[in-house]
């Protein structure tokens, strides 16, 4: 806490932090917040810790390496102090701490409310953070709501890419609105709701970008993906090796999220994908199938994501 608290605080970085404590996790005076601020990203970490201060809040703090993270006893001390917690946030980047420890976190049972915040940048803390969580969750329940009981969706992503979906009925469609007022988790910042679907069929134009690790492809010229039998089958256009190379390993062609776009703080693709994915429209995600949320049989460690900027979509 000395040290993230002895830092300059930039006062852009505030009204977003004030939003994950307040308005998405719903945490106020007295209750217990663990913040766990991957090394590096102290400046976010920072911006965190004050505001949860100033709110009254009873923060523990870590900042942490991937070779402290893999400290069977850290991990323990840890563990201990997140099943006493009302909340906890952890910061970090995409590539840096383990994911195998990001998910434990996320998944680890207890009272908490645990906000996501992987891959955030002070540019999204400025943007996307700042979104009305309230008005988000609220447009999440009535495109859940529209969206449960659907048989099929037709999506056109550009002239002649088109995409039948059929979702898959022992799924939830789950809205990741980024609010939060029972136990669990939600990836910040928010806005997103997202299924497993059964059999995918057509091709898909991600003209919004596409995701491996930080790289994003596709910027300068669309990928076209093709599928087949819910399974990517073959990618056109630029960098279309590095994709198909990068789905290799078990499900990881296989399409493990369909995605709509809610936080309408977002206003067009800037190459983050933990912001551009929240963006209003239609993304699909290969690989993983975040089966802790959608409820999905299978997953995968692959996980890539793939975006359309503006699709038109049509639900039965």
């Amino acid at each position: 806490m000395s040290f993230l608290l002895g830092r300059s605080i930039d006062a852009t970085l505030v009204p977003g932090a004030l939003s994950a404590i307040e308005q998405a996790l719903g945490l106020g005076v007295g209750q217990q917040l663990v913040l766990i601020v991957e090394a590096g990203c102290e400046e976010i970490g920072g911006a965190l810790l004050r505001v949860a201060v100033d709110l009254g809040l009873r923060p523990h703090v870590y900042v942490v390496d991937r070779a402290q993270s893999e400290l069977p006893a850290f991990l323990r001390r840890m563990e201990l102090k997140l099943e006493e917690a009302d909340g906890s946030i952890l910061v970090g980047t995409t590539a840096g701490l383990d994911a195998g420890f990001r998910r434990h976190i996320c998944t680890l049972p207890g009272r908490r409310r645990h906000a996501h915040m992987v891959g955030v940048t002070p540019e999204m803390m400025r943007q996307a953070m700042r979104a009305d969580w309230t008005e988000v969750h609220q447009l999440g329940e009535r495109l859940a709501r529209q969206l449960r009981g659907t048989r099929t969706l037709h999506v056109q992503s550009g002239p002649r890419e088109h995409l039948t979906v059929r979702p898959d009925g022992r799924c939830r469609w789950h809205n990741g609105s980024g609010q939060l007022r029972e136990p669990g988790f939600t990836n910040l910042p928010g806005g997103e709701v997202v299924t497993c679907p059964g059999d995918v069929e057509g091709s898909f134009r991600a003209d919004g970008g596409v995701w491996i690790g930080d790289r994003v492809l596709g910027r300068g010229s669309a990928l076209t993906l093709r599928f087949a039998a819910g399974e990517l089958v073959e990618v056109n256009g630029p960098e279309a090796d590095a994709l198909w190379e990068a789905t290799e390993g078990p499900n990881g062609r296989r399409v493990g999220q369909l995605a709509f776009g809610t936080n309408t703080s977002v206003l067009t693709p800037i190459g983050a994908m933990l912001q551009d994915l929240k963006m209003p429209g239609l993304h699909l995600v290969l690989g993983y199938s975040c089966p802790e949320q959608t409820g999905a049989s299978w997953s995968s460690e692959v996980m890539v994501p793939v975006l359309c900027r503006r699709p038109d979509v049509s639900a039965d």
